[in-house]
């Protein structure tokens, strides 16, 4: 099966609100989003259900949602905090549901606070959030970030040796920041990548979320990586700050010309 080609609402973020950058994906021809919940209220379920009504409208899928990390410091220290979190967290299963959604993308633990007390209560929180996902239909995909916990195919395995229902969101673009192979992080991933972000990376930082091919990935490598694990998933093209929504569109032609190759 060859991979859709999809889009992230954080692309047009901050200029489009997140229903309108809905529109706008169906209107470039995007069949699949994933949806970055950027404020407290667009995480509820009342939100989405306003949500699932325009998605509806327009006929595109609701593949993923994405997190907004500081609203889920599920292992926090101070009780209050931890609660509510997780009582967010679980609001946003409701969500997901209601959207039709597969999967959660979180970023999981900051690199500034991952102290060797913090990352084992990270771990405790993982376990907790997975399940939860699990239960309702969903699977908690922890993306690999360059400010996170989760960089380096190492911490990959010690989240797989947790032996919980848990999937992992592959980003090429941090990849790149991370210094690490992209193939590396696909290979230790693995089956358990249930989305992919794609956008570019340049090493003089000058620009991030790149359009693909406006950096230095080389993605014939990327993408048969990914087919080599048997990801048959959306490919999430997941740029930043774009103000021509018409890049969206070419970075899309771009994949679609390389796809098929890729997954022959």
């Amino acid at each position: 099966m060859i991979p859709e080609i999809g889009v992230s609402t954080a692309a047009l973020y901050p200029e489009y609100l997140t229903e309108d950058a809905l529109t706008l994906a169906a209107q470039l021809d995007f069949p699949v989003v994933e949806v970055f919940m950027q404020t407290m209220n667009e995480h509820t379920p009342a939100y989405a259900r306003q949500l699932e009504q325009v998605h509806r409208d327009l006929g595109v899928r609701v593949h993923s949602l994405h997190l907004y990390t500081l609203y889920f410091d599920l292992w926090s220290r101070y009780a209050r905090q931890r609660e509510e979190s997780r009582a967010r967290f679980l609001g946003v299963l409701e969500a997901a549901t209601i959207l039709g959604a597969k999967a959660l993308t979180w970023h999981g633990l900051r690199k500034k606070y991952a102290m060797e007390r913090e990352i084992g209560v990270f771990l405790e929180s993982v376990v907790w959030a997975a399940e939860q996902a699990h239960q309702a239909g969903l699977t908690l995909c922890l993306e690999n970030v360059s400010w996170c916990y989760l960089n380096a195919p190492e911490q990959v395995h010690t989240l797989q040796q947790l032996g919980v229902p848990l999937g992992f969101t592959f980003d090429s673009f941090q990849a790149g920041e991370s210094g690490i192979a992209p193939q590396a992080l696909i290979q230790a991933m693995g089956k358990q990548i249930a989305t992919v972000h794609i956008s570019d990376y340049a090493p003089d930082g000058a620009a991030r979320h790149l359009p693909p091919g406006q950096g230095v990935l080389d993605w014939d490598e990327v993408l048969h990586s990914l087919a080599s694990v048997g990801y048959t998933g959306p490919l999430i093209v997941e740029l930043a700050h774009v103000s021509d929504p018409l890049i969206l569109r070419q970075a899309g032609d771009f994949l679609r010309r390389r796809v098929p190759q890729a997954w022959a």
